[in-house]
């Protein structure tokens, strides 16, 4: 009866240290997303680090709003409407999406990608 309980203990370890680590290991995200923004772009950046880099670019409903969204961006006619319409204040639509998987090198430091813009 111990050794059961023994082999349930160590079978209860494992899972919960995969369940711990395996999102710090993994590098992406996983989890399909489309949809549309309405709103202000406040700022475009390139967000570089040792190995991946991208074009981050935060953006409001409101421009009052505390509340700032992130997303990338990977083409550079998008890339470049956005910022005219960041440098002109004008709200735009944005058009965003990424596939299941995510890899981190799609979009470092971004939530999803933006493919268009009106």
């Amino acid at each position: 009866m111990a050794q059961k309980h023994n082999k349930l203990g160590w079978i209860i370890f494992i899972v919960g240290i995969l369940f711990f680590t395996l999102p710090l290991i993994f590098p992406g995200n996983l989890g399909a997303t489309i949809g549309t923004h309405t709103g202000v772009v406040t700022a475009v950046e390139y967000n570089s680090n040792i190995i991946w880099g991208a074009n981050i670019v935060y953006f409001k409903t409101v421009r009052e709003s505390s509340q700032e969204d992130r997303y990338c961006v990977n083409n550079e006619n998008v890339k470049n409407q956005l910022i005219e319409a960041q440098k002109n204040k004008k709200e735009v639509t944005i058009y965003f999406r990424n596939n299941f998987i995510m890899w981190k090198w799609d979009c470092n430091g971004g939530e999803t990608i933006i493919y268009k813009v009106e």
